[in-house]
């Protein structure tokens, strides 16, 4: 995907379509951009007078949005549960249709916790090691 195009960049391609001398192919060629982008550009600055950039528009609302304080509530009372089946019981409880990974997105960024800590250490790092045929720990 393209970089988005400097204000600097854009206040140039607006000043050469001011000034007149060259056509806006010739623009677009100049600058290394798409002559689109020239055209956008110039009708933005006749229309609003602004150089910048559009605002971001803000994107798709995500599924989750509106049920923060269920999720701490849900979490809270199914700890154990793991991330599946918290979709299906968001599913069944308020009617949303969800997946895993944007459950997982959405807990991460509430700060809730889901990984749970276990009593042993964790990959057997640190635990004596049993070599002896007879099944003791060396000592």
């Amino acid at each position: 995907m393209p970089r988005a195009l400097s204000l600097d960049l854009h206040c140039r391609i607006v000043h050469a379509c001011q000034a007149g001398e060259l056509t806006q192919p010739e623009i677009a060629d100049l600058f290394e951009i798409h002559l689109n982008t020239v055209e956008k550009l110039w009708r933005r600055w006749r229309t609003t007078g602004s150089m910048a950039a559009k605002p971001h528009a803000g994107g798709v609302p995500a599924h989750l949005a509106g049920l923060q304080s269920e999720l701490h509530q849900l979490v809270a009372e199914c700890s154990d549960h793991r991330l599946e089946d918290l979709v299906a019981l968001i599913g069944k409880r308020y009617r949303v249709a969800t997946s895993v990974p944007v459950l997982s997105r959405t807990l991460k960024a509430l700060g809730l916790p889901r990984k749970k800590r276990h009593c042993g250490r964790r990959n057997g790092i640190g635990l004596p090691l049993n070599n002896n045929a007879n099944g003791s720990v060396p000592m």
